[in-house]
């Protein structure tokens, strides 16, 4: 997305010149190019009110097979959103629709977010537990494929040591230093290309529903053009506070609605199985270390503002227990 000049934002400020140049074709907008199977990222640039990413938008890229959106910016129609199912990041949200002072500019491009530079054809990982966002750079998948079994089969070692008794530091000394065979000190953040701090982290209550509204007045005319009456009440909306220092939009249940019975949905066994598990004694050295860490970055983000690490490393590893634990029960259940 580019600025442009607009009745209700005027003055634009100038396209940056690291900006790759236009590959459009047509004038179709940006969800029509959505592919399936694939996670849409979308960079807005800085300082701008209005939203990027809406309900119309949205329905139309789950439509077409998207599995996740990742927006540098910011999104609205917060119902809307979930609704879709998608899980759809954001760094805030707004009232105001996208043709007040964005447009559509090319796709398939690298995009930055921050300091990261995500390419058509990486890895996206959207944290199920969410807590952020992280991109693999396609060139480093094969690396990654072959430092995961390793590094949790190392972790795995050193937890069964300190369940022993033995001190951090030398389970540390016994697995993970070059010296011993099949271990290594480079951790799996160095093959991870982190978005984490570009992204709204959850409070501590993450079950609440997502911060943000829906505009009722703002016409959704799933355009990237700012018709008269939107312009006037995109002006209303600029000046009630656009940008309230609110936190982004976070995949979220939709909530519940008093007046309409919805029929239960049969719980995915698989699903069921790896909760349990990841909850029993079997897990509880990996629970441990996750739960961990995860109480660390809150704590580093409500006194720093953002996180120092991410809890990719340990998540992994509460996953494998879960999913070892799991897959014996669920073949008996199957049977």
């Amino acid at each position: 997305m580019v600025p442009k000049a607009t009745k209700s934002f005027p003055n634009p400020p100038p396209m940056s010149s690291s900006i790759p140049a236009s590959n459009l074709t047509d004038a179709r907008p940006y969800a029509d190019y959505t592919q399936s199977g694939t996670i849409v990222v979308i960079s807005q640039p800085p300082g701008q009110s209005c939203a990027v990413v809406g309900g119309i938008m949205a329905a139309r890229m789950q439509h077409l097979g998207a599995e996740g959106v990742v927006v540098d910016g910011r999104v609205r129609d917060i119902t809307a959103l979930n609704q879709t199912g998608l899980p759809i990041w954001s760094r805030a949200t707004s009232v105001i629709g996208a043709g007040a002072e964005t447009k559509f500019h090319a796709h398939n491009v690298p995009v930055r977010i921050g300091e990261t530079v995500v390419e058509a054809g990486d890895i996206i990982m959207i944290d199920p537990f969410e807590n952020g966002v992280v991109a693999v750079p396609q060139g480093k998948v094969d690396e990654l494929l072959e430092l995961l079994p390793r590094l949790i089969e190392a972790d795995e070692k050193v937890t069964a040591d300190v369940g022993q008794g033995v001190s951090v530091e030398e389970a540390f000394k016994r697995h993970r230093t070059p010296n011993c065979r099949g271990a290594f000190t480079m951790g799996i953040t160095d093959f991870f290309t982190d978005v984490w701090e570009t992204f709204s982290h959850p409070s501590a209550d993450a079950d609440h529903p997502v911060q943000g509204g829906t505009s009722t007045k703002s016409p959704a005319s799933g355009t990237d053009e700012e018709s008269g009456k939107e312009a006037e009440v995109n002006k209303q909306d600029a000046k009630s506070g656009a940008d309230s220092g609110e936190q982004g939009h976070k995949p979220s249940e939709e909530p519940e609605d008093e007046d309409e019975e919805e029929e239960e949905e049969v719980p995915d066994p698989k699903e069921t199985l790896e909760k349990e598990c990841a909850e029993s004694k079997e897990c509880h050295g990996p629970k441990h270390h996750y739960d961990e860490c995860a109480q660390r970055v809150t704590g580093q983000i409500e006194n720093n503002g953002k996180a120092d690490e991410d809890c990719v490393e340990e998540f992994f590893h509460l996953a494998h227990c879960a999913t070892q634990c799991a897959a014996p029960k669920l073949f008996a259940q199957l049977k």
